[in-house]
């Protein structure tokens, strides 16, 4: 087991901002911060000794656990253990965003909606049907609640003309606040609705 020294030493030499914890057997103990480390008072205390963290999903692919636990506690990177308690490995901050920019089709071409809408009226079902009768097709949704009542959602469409699946998506009443990638044509319009409600509040 190394000593907080050491474990500085390497820290700072690639700089980590938390390393896993190891047993000689490879058996997972925990995490440890670059803040925890510098604010010990013995330099030569060994690793073990400190109250460790002992943050870990079970599963390289459990995205949504790793995306909440890193988040919440702002973790650089995340163990993986095995049911035994051997140490599989870590997930990084970086392999994490590059995984979801991978679920997300982020690199793909193609349109990107901003939508609002009551809770009671959201529907994935909806909104792909409505892709799909416009000759388009959903490569990506992602969805947020918005206060009590509401749901904001993302949608990563296949192409760029997004004109008729924004005009499909407002007769079934989602409201769309924002457009990227999409139909210049559309852009220019929600600038236009923009610019009037502005000239009629400073009216």
């Amino acid at each position: 087991m190394e000593t907080v020294k050491m474990a500085l030493r390497t820290m700072d030499a690639n700089k980590y901002e938390h390393l896993p914890v190891v047993s000689d057997r490879m058996q997972y103990v925990g995490v440890v911060s670059d803040a925890m480390l510098r604010n010990s008072l013995n330099p030569n205390a060994l690793i073990e000794s400190l109250q460790i963290e002992r943050p870990s999903v079970a599963d390289v692919n459990d995205i949504y656990g790793a995306l909440g636990m890193m988040s919440q506690h702002h973790y650089s990177i995340l163990p993986v253990a095995g049911g035994d308690g051997k140490y599989l490995g870590c997930i990084t901050r970086q392999s994490l965003i590059d995984h979801l920019a991978d679920m997300t089709a982020a690199h793909l071409p193609g349109g990107v909606i901003e939508l609002e809408t009551e809770s009671r009226n959201f529907s994935p079902a909806v909104i792909s049907n409505v892709a799909e009768y416009n000759s388009m097709k959903i490569l990506s949704l992602l969805s947020q609640p918005l206060g009590t009542h509401g749901v904001r959602a993302v949608l990563k469409l296949n192409g760029h003309e997004t004109t008729s699946v924004i005009q499909g998506l407002e007769r079934n009443g989602y409201r769309v606040r924002q457009v990227r990638g999409g139909d210049t044509k559309y852009n220019d319009m929600l600038e236009e609705h923009y610019d009037a409600l502005i000239r009629y509040m400073n009216a």
